[in-house]
Parts: C-alpha cells; sequence; structure tokens
C-alpha cells in the first residue's frame, strides 16, 4: 500500500492517482457505496464553466454535501482508533503483573 501511495502522489492525473489507491479505501470512508473522491472528481472535471450559474450553485451544494460526509466520516474513524488505541492501552496495563501481598 505504501508503494501504491507513493505512486498515486506522483500520478499526474488525479483519476489514475485513485484507481491506484481505490484498494485501500476504507469501506466506513464510502458514501452509499462509491469512492466519495472518485464522485468529487467527476463532478468537478465537467467543466463547470460551461455551465449555467443555476447549474454550477447546484453542483456546489451536491459537492458540499459529500465533502461534509467525508470528512465526518474521516473524522469518526480517527476518534474510533484513538478510543481504540486508548482501550487496548488501558487493557495492556491491567494485565501487567500485579507484586501479590505477602
Amino acid at each position: 500500500m505504501i508503494a501504491d501511495l507513493t505512486a498515486a502522489k506522483h500520478e499526474a492525473q488525479f483519476s489514475k492517482a485513485v484507481e491506484t489507491v481505490k484498494h485501500g479505501l476504507p469501506q466506513m470512508l464510502m458514501v452509499n457505496g462509491h469512492n466519495p473522491l472518485t464522485l468529487l472528481h467527476a463532478a468537478l472535471s465537467e467543466g463547470l464553466h460551461a455551465q449555467t450559474d443555476e447549474t454550477c450553485l447546484e453542483m456546489a451544494t451536491t459537492i458540499r454535501v459529500v465533502l461534509t460526509e467525508l470528512a465526518d466520516r474521516l473524522g469518526n474513524a480517527l476518534k474510533d482508533q484513538a478510543e481504540l488505541n486508548s482501550a487496548v492501552t488501558r487493557l495492556m496495563a491491567s494485565k501487567a503483573p500485579k507484586v501479590a501481598d505477602q
């Protein structure tokens, strides 16, 4: 996965970079079963400047909703990981040998 991330970092085309690392995207970050990065890329690569103001505003709202959901999911994933790490640390500390009363 590290090699894939490095390759994606150096890829000039966003769609190819996303394709390179799509297997590493956790399921919990998917939005209704779709990769949010490819959803956003598709919306932004269609040439918004050729659209009407109304269409552009509608697309901006749609993009904001998907970005907000992705940010929420990322935040939850990081919070869950921090909680899990803390719980494991507490469990490991409770397994430490205790000196018996003599």
